[in-house]
């Protein structure tokens, strides 16, 4: 096993049986634990604190590093870890497609639901703040929504209907539904970074208690619902 005692990892509070309940967290949390690269996991109350000001950061050889992909990529070198060594080059380049649609595309649906939605933002607020104070929680909830809100709009997710919305996301579990068809993982037998990638995203929607359109098409899609309890029973 790799051993990497001086490795700190930062990450957003956890919630549902989750570590985190931050994808791009948890895809670094689940890769770590698929290479085998010890660390220390410390949760941070808000992401302020790392070099681009979001979660996750790490700390290594006295420097901090920012970005969940640019981190597994400094790790890969570092440690000499890859797990992803026996992918073909179009299967390579069939995993930067899916972390796309991921990191781009379903991860907007799904802040959009946890923030927007006034129902699921009451349960998500004493979650994703619940390591500050009431006050601080009370000041601190309406700013960052505001600016989640200019993020979605920035982004282009933020201009459709709720129900545009939830299309754009139901499509994308369908397609992961699809490339993953009756395979164990994503790229065959062995597990590789897009199960991670994948995972991470999929489980802080299908575990979270909250009103989604995006989490009953999980449900619908037996094949991925089997592949996150796999994935949790081999990691986790």
């Amino acid at each position: 096993m790799a051993d990497a005692s001086t490795l700190k990892v930062y990450h957003l509070p956890g919630a549902w049986g989750l570590p985190t309940v931050s994808p791009f967290c948890l895809k670094l949390d689940a890769w770590l634990r698929m290479t085998g690269i010890a660390h220390e996991a410390i949760t941070a109350s808000t992401p302020f604190a790392g070099p681009k000001g979001k979660a996750p950061w790490i700390e290594l050889d006295g420097q901090k590093l920012g970005d969940s992909t640019f981190i597994v990529a400094h790790l890969a070198a570092r440690f000499g870890v890859d797990p992803d060594a026996h992918l073909t080059p179009a299967q390579r380049g069939t995993a930067v497609a899916i972390q796309r649609l991921i990191d781009e595309n379903l991860y907007w649906t799904m802040v959009h639901d946890r923030w927007m939605n006034e129902a699921n933002w009451r349960q998500f607020r004493d979650v994703v703040l619940g390591g500050l104070s009431v006050p601080a929680r009370r000041l601190l909830g309406p700013v960052a929504r505001r600016g989640v809100k200019k993020q979605l709009a920035g982004h282009g997710m933020g201009i459709h209907t709720a129900a545009e919305i939830a299309t754009i996301g139901r499509r994308d579990v369908n397609a992961l539904a699809a490339i993953l068809g009756d395979q164990e993982w994503f790229f065959g037998a062995e597990p590789s970074s897009t199960d991670a990638i994948v995972y991470a995203q999929l489980v802080n929607i299908w575990r979270a208690p909250l009103e989604s359109e995006v989490r009953r098409a999980i449900g619908q899609t037996p094949n991925l619902v089997a592949f996150l309890d796999r994935f949790a029973a081999r990691y986790y």
